[in-house]
Order: C-alpha cells, then sequence, then structure tokens
C-alpha cells in the first residue's frame, strides 16, 4: 500500500474520530450485531485463509484447534459477551449484573466472571475465571473503575493505531474491536505481513465499521509501520508482537535506539500500549500422579508448548520441575512422546528454524525431537546458571526444562514462584499443574501462591491462554512494566466487562478430564479440551463451539456434545 493511500485512510479516520466517540450506545450495538452476522457468514473463509497460509491440511483436527480457536471463536464470544455489556449499559443497569464479587483476606478485590450461566456450567464445568483487582480498587470504588469511556459527559475522539500481531488470528480484530469499544478510538489496523492473507476476511467481517469511516485495515511493511507511528493524525498505538519491535517504536531502531534507552531519552511520547510475550512458565507440583495423569499432563505441557507450532505469547517456555520426584522422569520420557507425535507443522513465521539451529548450535545437550517437524527440547538447565531461555523468548518449537528442590510440594511451589517472578522475562502468562491431594493438602498456600506470582494471567491445571479465549478475562501483562524495562507490555485488552484497573486473571480447570475426575475433589464434567494437539475431533468441536457463540441456543449444544465426547 502506498504512503499517499495510507494517510488518506488516516485522514478520513480523523474526520469520523469525534462522530464515532460520540455515538449512542445502540448504534453501537447495532454495529457489533452486524460484524458478528458477518463472522458466522465467513467464518470458514477465515479458517481456510489460515490453512492455506500455514500449509495446514484442511481436514486435519488441529485446525480445530488452531485456527477455528485461534480465529473466529474467541472473535465470536467476544462481540456476544460485548453486545450483552453494552444492552446493559443502554438500559442504565449495572455493567456487573451477575459477577460474583469478592474480598481476599488481604482485601484485594476479585471478581468471578466465569461460569457465568447455565451454558458455562455445561460446556466447560470445573473451570473457573476471577478477575483480580490493582489493590487501590476498593468494594465501594470497584463500579468506578469499570467501562470509564460511557461515563464521559463530552467524549473527544482519537485515532488509534494497532499493530496486528502475525500469529494468532483473532488478535489483529479483537484488539481493533477493544480499542473502538473500549477507548472509543476509531482505528487504524495495520496487518503484519506474516498473516495478512487474513485481510480481505476482515475486510468483509468488519465492513460496516470500514463503509462509514470508523476503522481501516491497511498494507505494508516496516515502512509503512514507520509512516502510521510518525504521523501526526495518530494518537496512540497499540501494538501486539515483540519487545524488539516496541523498542523501534518507543526508542528508535539500532544502536541509536538502544542508547536513547539507555538514556530514558524516548523519540516517540505518545500514549502506547502494548502485549509482548516472554519465557512463560510452567510449574508441576509434585503429587501422587497415576500413570494416566502423567500421560495426560504431558499432552497438556506439549499444547503449552507446541500450539501454532510455538508461535504464541504465552507458549510455555521453561518447565519447571520438582528435583528428586519419583514421577520427574516419567514426565519427562512422555513429554518426549507427545511432543514426537503432536501433528506436522510448517514453520510458517519468519526466523523459527533460524533461531531453533541457533539454539542446537549454542546447546549441544539440546534434544532434536524425532517426528514430522523439527522440535527441541534442553532438559535440566542450571537455574543458577544466565540461559537465554530465561530472558529470551525462544518464539518457536524450543522447550527448556530446570528443576529446583521437590522434596517439599510447599517449599517448592514457593521457590517456584519466586523463581518465576525473578529470573524469567515477562509477566504476560504463568502455569502450575497440581494433583487435587496436593493442592487440598497446601490450602492457603496454594492461594497465597497465586496471588505472589507477577504474572497478568494464570492457569491453574490449565493453560494460561484460556484466558485469551475468554471475553471476560482481561488480557495483558501484569501491571507496573515500564518503557526501560517493558518485559510483556503494558494495559489490558479483550475483557467485555471492560475492567480499567484489573492486576490478573486467574483460571482454574480440573487437573483430570471426565470421566475420571469424578473420583476426586476437585472434579469436571469436561472431556479433553479441543485446544489439545492430540484432540481428535478439535476442528468439528471447535467450529461447533464458535456457532454457539455466536448464537447460544440450545439446539446447538449436541453439536458440540457430539464430536466432543469423542475427542
Amino acid at each position: 500500500m502506498d504512503l499517499s493511500t495510507v494517510d488518506e485512510s488516516l485522514q478520513r479516520l480523523s474526520a469520523h474520530k469525534d462522530r464515532w466517540a460520540r455515538l449512542p450506545i445502540k448504534d453501537r450495538i447495532a454495529y457489533l450485531t452486524q460484524v458478528r452476522d458477518l463472522l458466522v457468514t465467513n467464518a470458514d473463509a477465515w479458517v481456510q485463509a489460515g490453512v492455506q497460509m500455514k500449509g495446514l491440511d484442511p481436514q486435519a483436527a488441529i485446525v480445530g484447534g488452531e485456527e477455528w480457536l485461534g480465529g473466529p471463536y474467541p472473535t465470536a464470544a467476544w462481540l456476544t459477551e460485548m453486545i450483552a455489556t453494552l444492552t446493559r449499559l443502554e438500559s442504565g443497569a449495572d455493567p456487573l449484573d451477575g459477577v460474583r464479587i469478592s474480598t481476599r483476606p488481604d482485601g484485594q478485590v476479585v471478581a468471578g466472571v466465569f461460569p457465568s450461566n447455565a451454558y458455562d456450567r455445561l460446556l466447560l464445568n470445573g473451570y473457573e475465571l476471577e478477575v483480580w483487582m490493582q489493590p487501590e480498587v476498593t468494594p465501594t470504588t470497584l463500579r468506578d473503575h469499570v467501562a470509564s469511556f460511557y461515563r464521559r459527559k463530552d467524549p473527544q475522539g482519537a485515532v488509534t493505531l494497532v499493530l496486528g500481531a502475525g500469529n494468532v488470528a483473532a488478535i489483529p480484530i479483537l484488539d481493533a474491536l477493544y480499542c473502538l469499544y473500549a477507548d472509543g478510538h476509531v482505528v487504524a489496523l495495520k496487518m503484519n505481513p506474516v498473516n495478512e492473507a487474513y485481510g480481505p476476511v476482515f475486510e468483509r467481517i468488519l465492513s460496516p465499521l470500514i463503509r462509514d469511516g470508523y476503522l481501516s485495515i491497511v498494507y505494508g511493511g516496516a515502512d509503512v509501520g514507520q509512516h502510521l507511528t510518525d504521523s501526526d493524525l495518530v494518537d496512540d498505538v497499540h501494538i501486539t508482537g515483540s519487545e524488539r519491535t516496541f523498542e523501534t517504536i518507543v526508542y528508535g531502531p539500532g544502536a541509536l535506539g538502544r542508547k536513547a534507552k539507555d538514556d530514558g531519552e524516548p523519540r516517540w511520547h505518545k500514549p502506547i500500549r502494548s502485549e509482548l510475550g516472554g519465557a512463560s512458565p510452567t510449574i508441576v507440583v509434585p503429587g501422587p500422579w497415576t500413570a494416566a495423569d502423567i500421560a495426560y499432563q504431558a499432552q497438556h505441557l506439549a499444547t503449552q508448548k507446541l500450539f501454532s507450532a510455538g508461535h504464541t505469547c504465552v507458549a510455555s517456555q521453561v518447565l519447571i520441575l520438582p528435583d528428586g520426584w519419583e514421577h520427574k522422569d516419567e514426565l519427562l520420557d512422555a513429554l518426549r512422546s507427545a511432543m514426537a507425535a503432536a501433528p506436522d507443522r510448517h514453520p510458517f513465521y519468519p526466523g523459527t528454524q533460524d533461531r531453533q539451529a541457533a539454539f542446537r548450535a549454542a546447546n549441544p545437550s539440546a534434544e532434536a525431537i524425532p517426528g514430522p517437524q523439527d522440535r527441541t527440547l534442553l532438559v535440566d538447565v542450571d537455574p543458577h546458571s544466565d540461559h537465554p531461555a530465561f530472558h529470551e523468548e525462544m518464539f518457536g518449537p524450543i522447550y527448556v526444562t530446570t528443576a529446583l528442590d521437590g522434596a517439599d510440594p510447599a517449599h517448592f511451589l514457593s521457590e517456584a514462584v519466586r523463581f518465576a517472578n525473578e529470573r524469567l522475562h515477562g509477566n504476560l502468562g504463568a502455569n502450575i499443574i497440581i494433583h487435587p491431594q496436593t493442592a487440598k493438602e497446601l490450602g492457603p498456600r496454594l492461594d497465597q501462591a497465586i496471588a505472589d506470582l507477577k504474572y497478568g494471567c494464570i492457569g491453574v491445571n490449565v493453560w494460561s491462554a484460556f484466558a485469551f479465549l475468554s471475553p471476560r478475562a482481561a488480557w495483558g501483562a501484569y501491571p507496573g512494566n515500564t518503557p526501560q524495562d517493558i518485559q510483556s507490555g503494558t494495559g489490558v485488552v479483550h475483557n467485555a466487562l471492560l475492567f480499567n484497573s484489573s492486576q490478573k486473571s486467574v483460571v482454574r480447570a480440573p487437573f483430570r478430564p471426565f470421566h475420571r475426575s469424578l473420583r476426586h475433589p476437585l472434579h469436571g464434567l469436561t472431556v479433553k479440551p479441543p485446544w489439545f494437539l492430540d484432540n481428535r475431533t478439535a476442528r468439528a468441536t471447535a467450529r461447533a463451539f464458535t456457532m454457539f457463540a455466536a448464537n447460544p441456543t440450545p439446539t446447538r449444544l449436541p453439536g458440540i456434545f457430539l464430536p466432543a465426547v469423542r475427542g
């Protein structure tokens, strides 16, 4: 796209920004309804675009996990939930109607946002999602920290540049919609060259907003991105991407940019919200695991690493294991098998093969996992070392493990939390896997460990990426990062309840899938999740979930249950 066309696009957005800021809520709902209908119409084309771009087999089960759950599903779910929130606001009702508000012993306010209805309890039984607020929020002031844009008497318009991610399909469209509806800004969405094949589908889905001058989709490389960020018509930026891209925007490229960062002299002073990634940990707490537990959790770990070929911002990178645990070696062997058996994948993201080759060259003991696609496992990295995997995002199918003293589960968990907070770079997502008996024995110490983890999204017996799928979660880094130490970014996106001051999202799920979970205190009726790499019916299940999310009616439930139980 030539730069004159880019400028014309920005000028059109600028001309409509105040009208959008002041648009009545009922009209905003009408746009969302149209977009949701168009998403349903174009969902198969969206998935097909991803299949072609990534070189996937369109009939493969993995298409469900990656393309349906990574694209149409979270978008449909967010649209439905956002319509519900705006409907409450438009009628004068409390936007948090039905949300369970509680206070932790230390006074921190917690919003129990999932399950929220009978469908949630039926489809994801045993799953729970909380949004924890920042310390300054109290029970009496909580509602002052919700939907702040909609309380402004004379809102002023603004133009936001959304620099779209190149990995997960839903990120660009969800980021753009969030800026439109949470911030009240018109949006220039620049597609990442890696996945700009989604652009024509997005143009059709978002056509009502594009037609009326509230959104534009822009294509091009680094030169277009630089032109957009430098434009006087752009008021702020949202980026989902790499720390390097963030620093280039704020401080400039190359050696001069690094010097500017060291000197604390940014070249760019506009507001910027960012979601960046990092070296995400998974903590495995020692406990009385069975052989079936080991096999299931090995698939869970392989999924956390290899979903989208490892190209996710919360891909598990550092597996923290208990040293001396009797099942440690069994779990590692099962993980090797699960990684080897994972579906064949083309490394679609630029630089993946080079990063993996460089990692192996620097780590001769790294294992090349045999299988249809190169995968790398490096076992027992010294936790006291300064290994690059602790402070650099690998962004690909590279998994490392480290071990801490595991003689006592409480001590191990405390030390693992300390290690994750102090030794690993990034603070977007973390995971804890813990047997229900061990969780019961730890009691409040487990809750304290969750509280102590300084990550924006925490999954207990579930990959933290579940928070990305849930429209009621707040998605983003733990608060407090600065441009000079950006870690995993600043600010949150995607939460359709419009929380303004969240600290973290916490997801809990059953340790075992149905039916084995029924015999244990932390039980649930949910079968193997469709995002698991070895789920045989993920494509059909995820498509059915998407259609249900767009139109939640009882008649659509059999379409979910029938393939799900075979997964």
